[in-house]
């Protein structure tokens, strides 16, 4: 499937497992630069592991950052400004 979204940046909440983490999966095999998102280091690094083992060359970024406080809101923008970068 291709759904035009080839170096696109995406920002998926809540991405480190379920549904989440499926969107996100399927958004890096469309070619998307896509970034994680979750509350734990932790839980957003083995996402991120796992994203990367599912889709060669996937542009993958994780951010653990909770998006109901400022800061973590600030935090994940900056990384979406990162990405765009690219």
């Amino acid at each position: 499937m291709d759904l035009g979204l080839k170096d696109k940046v995406a920002v998926v909440s809540g991405s480190t497992a379920g549904i989440g983490l499926a969107i996100a999966t399927t958004l890096a095999r469309e070619g998307t630069n896509v970034i994680l998102n979750g509350c734990s280091e932790e839980r957003v690094d083995k996402a991120v592991k796992t994203v990367l083992a599912a889709v060669t060359g996937a542009q993958v970024h994780g951010v653990a950052a909770d998006l109901g406080s400022a800061e973590g809101i600030a935090c994940t923008a900056g990384s979406v400004s990162c990405c765009a970068g690219q």
